[in-house]
């Protein structure tokens, strides 16, 4: 147990409807999860098998929903207000150690708390996913971000969940648009512990970071994917096991592909607003 990060857990994006949502991903190959309720929010997840679950570090795509801002936590009214992917959630084993290093090193952070919330699985049993959450006050971060520490990952890796029909095995890369990418890095080289290499940054685990400023984003991803130009998260990369396969899929759908470099992409707005990149895993190492 320590007070290191381990990875970026999952990628919430926010959604009008997170049962829309989930069929919108759906439409282009992937399972979503059955839409649970939480306090004044809703979700559904795309979930990946391709993660340390044992170490209570899961891979998933969280399609959350505002459903009542009265009753739900804060910050979550604030942190809804636009749609699109607005939070990455990291993982960690030591709940409070994490939140006693973030507090000396000066940021402003909720309690650490204990939820747990009823599943309802397609065959009509129910699980119990539990985890412990800390929720830092918004504006500290180039983009926001809170933790968790899974109790219970295996419910993330059911087996119903994560053979998607695209072949699709995880998300490892995601992108983000800053105003300077270097005052960003500082940050999550100090509060994440992060290993930067070049304009990725690396945890133990899961997906890496990429910090592009808006004159790069450009030398990274076709300016069609690009449908908005404020910064923040704005792509994430998919590993699929079968390319062709992946694209078949989709284009069955009806919806248009571009293409990049290594694989193929996804509009942002045919992905409930976050654009995806498809590239084939040939070697299991990032």
């Amino acid at each position: 147990m320590t007070d290191k990060i381990l990875a970026i857990d999952h990628l919430m994006i926010h959604v009008a409807d997170s049962e829309e949502a989930g069929t919108v991903f759906e439409r282009l190959g992937f399972i979503a999860t059955p839409k649970s309720d939480l306090p004044g929010l809703s979700n559904r997840l795309i979930c990946f098998g391709d993660t340390p679950h044992e170490r209570g570090v899961c891979n998933y795509i969280e399609l959350m929903a505002l459903e009542n801002p009265a009753i739900s936590p804060p910050p979550m009214p604030q942190l809804l207000r636009e749609y699109g992917p607005v939070s990455t959630v990291l993982s960690v084993d030591d709940a409070h150690a994490v939140h006693a290093r973030l507090i000396a090193e000066g940021i402003k952070i909720g309690p650490v708390f204990d939820l747990q919330r009823d599943w309802t699985l397609p065959d009509g049993s129910v699980v119990t996913p539990a985890f412990t959450v800390a929720i830092p006050e918004l504006g500290q971060a180039p983009v926001y971000w809170n933790y968790c520490l899974h109790k219970t990952a295996q419910h993330y890796i059911r087996q119903e969940f994560i053979e998607h029909p695209n072949s699709a095995l995880s998300f490892d890369e995601v992108y983000v648009v800053v105003d300077d990418p270097e005052a960003a890095a500082a940050h999550y080289v100090e509060h994440w512990q992060a290993q930067r290499e070049g304009d990725r940054l690396l945890l133990p685990d899961g997906p890496a970071l990429r910090l592009l400023s808006k004159d790069e984003i450009g030398a990274v991803l076709p300016a069609e994917l690009i449908e908005s130009e404020s910064s923040g998260i704005k792509a994430m990369r998919v590993l699929v096991a079968d390319l062709d396969m992946a694209k078949a899929v989709i284009a069955k759908a009806g919806v248009t592909t571009v293409p990049v470099a290594s694989g193929f992409a996804v509009k942002a707005s045919d992905a409930a607003g976050c654009a995806l990149l498809f590239e084939e895993r040939h070697e299991p190492d990032r």
